[in-house]
């Protein structure tokens, strides 16, 4: 069952992805341009509404966002037309579909925009990702540290924010190294229940992955400040380049 079909809807768009602070947006997407030159062709692939890629507009760059949510390309458009941002597009699309070759100097996977399917199915994504890169292209992904996820795990929480309280109850899977999250919103004649189920990586798996797809020069940060990475690194930013 593909959860990410229900998962983004308007309820997460408003609790989740309108609710991130506009100053720590800012500091990632300048955090990513450091990796590329001005007037460079970037994909966001998994863009939500928007929030990095208008950014990276503004910085200079010529940017393609990809999401598999209707609503959030249509706001992203809305929000790039308000704008007047000549050098950003949004359009529907599902990174499993992916059928570029040698098109973009950069590609960005970012707030944890990778390891919603199979182990074979990420694979294939990262593979999808390669291929759409130009020579010495750069691919940027963003995920969540599974040695800190483990060490400090949470098996539930309980939150208000604004009208409504969000219950979540999580559980790791050894198998498969999957944690699945039962989320309910609960509101005045409210009730919606969510499950998602993300494959969460350790720093020595995506460097393998990244190796045998073909990645080189890879590098590897703590956070979008470019701190050390460590076991206590909440996220893994990891960086390589197809050569």
């Amino acid at each position: 069952m593909d959860w990410t079909k229900d998962y983004f809807d308007e309820f997460y768009l408003r609790y989740f992805l309108q609710t991130q602070k506009e100053e720590t947006t800012k500091k990632q997407a300048s955090f990513i341009a450091k990796f590329f030159d001005t007037g460079n062709y970037l994909l966001d692939a998994g863009c939500g509404i928007g929030r990095h890629a208008l950014l990276l507009e503004e910085q200079g760059f010529k940017i393609l966002g990809i999401d598999s949510s209707p609503l959030y390309i249509k706001l992203a458009n809305a929000e790039a037309k308000k704008r007047n941002l000549k050098n950003v597009q949004f359009v529907q699309q599902d990174m499993r579909k992916l059928s570029f070759r040698s098109e973009f100097n950069g590609i960005l996977s970012l707030w944890s925009s990778f390891g919603y399917f199979d182990d074979d199915t990420n694979f294939d994504i990262l593979k999808r990702f390669y291929n759409s890169l130009k020579k010495d292209g750069k691919l940027i992904i963003d995920i969540e540290n599974r040695d800190y996820i483990l060490k400090y795990f949470i098996h539930e929480t309980f939150k208000e924010k604004e009208d409504v309280f969000i219950l979540e109850r999580r559980h790791f899977h050894p198998l498969t190294s999957i944690v699945t999250t039962h989320r309910f919103i609960i509101g005045k004649n409210l009730r919606k229940e969510y499950l998602r189920n993300i494959r969460i990586y350790s720093l020595a798996e995506m460097i393998n992955l990244f190796r045998v797809i073909g990645f080189k020069n890879i590098k590897v940060f703590g956070d979008c400040t470019g701190k050390k990475f460590s076991e206590d690194s909440k996220r893994i930013i990891i960086y390589g380049e197809k050569r």
